[in-house]
């Protein structure tokens, strides 16, 4: 297809749910032959409805109305099951899981390129293999051999957008496909997705709630609200102050690092809660000798430590460590001034209560659960308190994190999946901590949501002030959370420090590169030429 032919054309397209307002609302837009347009919105604002149409997966409950036409065709219904004259390649979000969790990935990769191509399952996991060995720095094909949950989300991510390429496609729905993934990872990956489009000359539909992708891959951002077009335009105009006042919202709601911050609080700010002693990550194994003195740091009552790396640093391994989840054959762990070496798991157990866990995975939570009753078990378990007691305690802290109007006799299945997050940090509030583990609270939210919960986590530590132990990829989610960090790689401490030092002049290379992963393009400096 030549560049100046329209790929696809949407006019007055609305969704709706029976009994619910419409996800979409009259919604047009136009895309020609390898453009590209991101479409910016929080989580509900209708970019899910929007893919669901255009990949051809409405739900038979969807009331659909208004027209799609497909390159140069007639406009046809877009309640009516639609047969695209072009080839179209769905790249999902993790989130959505979008592997069954019984066959191999690199098996049901195969399927769709061999559907998609018309091609027998040998031709179509060549094809496959020929497109990861295109991506640049993408893993080898047997990496992809495994059960999903055997793989890495990093490497599940390389073989979707692998698939994505070896379909040859004329358009691309990316329904915010990176969203699970470290910030290093997410740089990375939007320039190979970027490189594809050129190399390839297909259109792309990236839907997300983060400014990112925005940014990185440039072409139009159409910003969509409840259903409808706010307004739409280049990422540099939309970063101007000349933008509609929900889109600066947008804008204002998204991290960012700051060097102007003040001075951290001190870390020596109370007694010494966690000590950890000549613990060595790589004892064990094969590289063991390359650590040769083992990593010795506290963390004081009150205080907060980040510990900043891409998967598989060695950040969880660590906190395992600490925690006395796994036993550390060389070095000692001492929490509450207590040597957690020398203890019972029973003894462990009980000393474990003292430490609450918030984190971004989805099944953090007793599905089956009511609202309240998530609340209520660490009062009942560990307290004898009366029914007004817990009820009082339960209400003060839901409406700390902004629950309080929900039902509390809700499952926690029919939650949100920010609401969950939510719900983690009324549950942590009520077990009074002396210890919160924060292992990436933000991960997939959208910006404003991310906003909210920076604000509910930071609203905990002021007010209980128990320490804080931050899991990361992203330094603003650290800078946002904690006053120090150390930064992790390949299973060892490669930098340690106050934040805000580590910013303006960050040591290792590794410092650097997740630091570059999420410092955005001055998108306003180019906007006055706009």
């Amino acid at each position: 297809m030549s560049e100046n032919v329209s790929l696809f054309e949407i006019t007055e397209l609305s969704v709706a749910r029976p009994g619910a307002a419409p996800e979409l609302d009259r919604f047009t837009l136009s895309l020609g032959a390898g453009e590209s347009v991101v479409v910016l919105g929080e989580a509900g604002s209708g970019k899910e409805a929007l893919i669901r149409v255009l990949g051809g997966f409405a739900e038979k409950t969807d009331a659909v109305s208004g027209t799609i036409r497909f390159g140069s065709g007639e406009p046809r219904s877009a309640a009516k099951r639609l047969r695209p004259t072009v080839r179209i390649a769905y790249l999902p979000s993790p989130l959505a899981q979008p592997f069954a969790p019984h066959a191999t990935v690199l098996a049901q990769l195969c399927r769709v390129v061999a559907r998609k191509l018309g091609s027998p399952p040998e031709s179509a996991r060549e094809e496959l293999r020929a497109a990861l060995e295109r991506l640049d720095g993408g893993p080898p094909l047997s990496a992809l051999d495994k059960k999903p949950a055997e793989v890495d989300p990093v490497i599940a991510a390389w073989g979707l957008l692998a698939s994505t390429s070896a379909q040859t496609p004329d358009l691309v729905l990316a329904d915010h496909p990176f969203a699970d993934l470290g910030a290093n990872s997410v740089r990375l990956l939007l320039g190979v997705l970027g490189a594809e489009q050129k190399r390839l000359g297909f259109a792309l539909v990236y839907t997300t709630g983060g400014l990112q992708p925005a940014a990185r891959l440039g072409g139009r951002v159409v910003v969509i609200r409840e259903g409808r077009v706010v307004e739409e335009g280049d990422a540099a105009r939309l970063a101007s102050g000349h933008a509609h006042a929900y889109t600066r919202m947008l804008y204002r709601a998204l991290p960012q690092l700051s060097l102007d911050r003040p001075n951290a609080r001190s870390a020596a700010r109370g007694q010494p809660l966690l000590q950890v002693h000549g613990l060595d990550l790589l004892a064990g194994s094969k590289d063991g000798a390359r650590q040769r003195e083992g990593l010795t740091f506290e963390l004081r009552r009150g205080a907060s430590l980040a510990l900043i790396g891409e998967e598989g640093s060695g950040r969880r391994a660590l906190v395992r460590a600490v925690l006395g989840l796994d036993r550390a054959t060389v070095g000692r762990v001492v929490f509450d001034a207590v040597d957690l070496n020398i203890l019972s798991q029973a003894m462990t157990s009980r000393l474990r209560r003292r430490i609450a866990f918030i984190t971004g995975a989805d099944d953090a939570l007793d599905p089956r659960m009511t609202l309240w009753d998530t609340v209520d078990e660490p009062l009942r378990a560990h307290l004898d308190l009366s029914g007004d007691l817990v009820a009082g305690y339960r209400e003060a802290a839901l409406t700390r994190v902004g629950l309080a109007s929900h039902d509390g006799r809700r499952k926690v299945a029919s939650l949100s999946v920010f609401d969950k997050r939510r719900l983690q940090v009324a549950r942590a509030i009520v077990g009074a901590p002396l210890l919160v583990v924060v292992d990436e609270p933000l991960r997939g939210l959208d910006a404003f949501a991310q906003t909210i919960m920076r604000e509910v986590l930071t609203d905990f530590r002021t007010h209980q002030e128990p320490a804080f132990l931050v899991i990361t990829s992203d330094f603003t989610v650290a800078q946002a959370l904690a006053d120090e960090a150390m930064v992790l790689s390949e299973r060892k401490v490669v930098e340690r420090g106050p934040i805000l030092d580590m910013l303006k002049a960050p040591k290792s290379p590794v410092t650097r590169g997740l630091i570059a992963a999420v410092t955005l393009p001055d998108l306003s400096s180019n906007a006055a030429s706009v």
